[in-house]
């Protein structure tokens, strides 16, 4: 069973889907200079912003198959590195555009 790291937050309906397929996952919050020490039991981390995702934490990752960022950008996460040590990284690009689009509307109209 592939475990995976939540590491800032993630709603209670994506943890759940998470769960019903068979992922054994931990939301408890680690500390970016404890993850070095914790995230080796991991096969994945999701991230949202505060966690980063860089060369010297992947290398000390060893089961690491993918990298997940709750959000649009990946300036938290080294791609590239990630990706030349066959991680796969992934987003959700979408994940904003209706909350960013109600607050533009709702600015327009106060």
């Amino acid at each position: 069973m592939a475990k995976i790291l939540i590491n800032d937050g993630i709603h209670p309906a994506g943890l759940e889907k998470l769960k019903s397929h068979g992922f054994e996952v931990e939301t408890q919050n680690i500390p970016q200079e404890s993850l070095p020490e914790r995230l080796p039991e991991y096969d994945a981390i999701c991230v949202r912003s505060a966690t980063k995702v860089r060369a010297a934490l992947i290398d000390q990752c060893p089961n690491l198959k993918v990298i997940g960022r709750g959000g649009v950008g990946l300036d938290n996460i080294d791609v590239d590195y990630a990706k030349s040590k066959n991680i796969h990284v992934i987003n959700t690009p979408a994940a904003s555009s209706r909350s960013v689009a109600e607050l533009s509307f709702a600015h327009l109209s106060g």
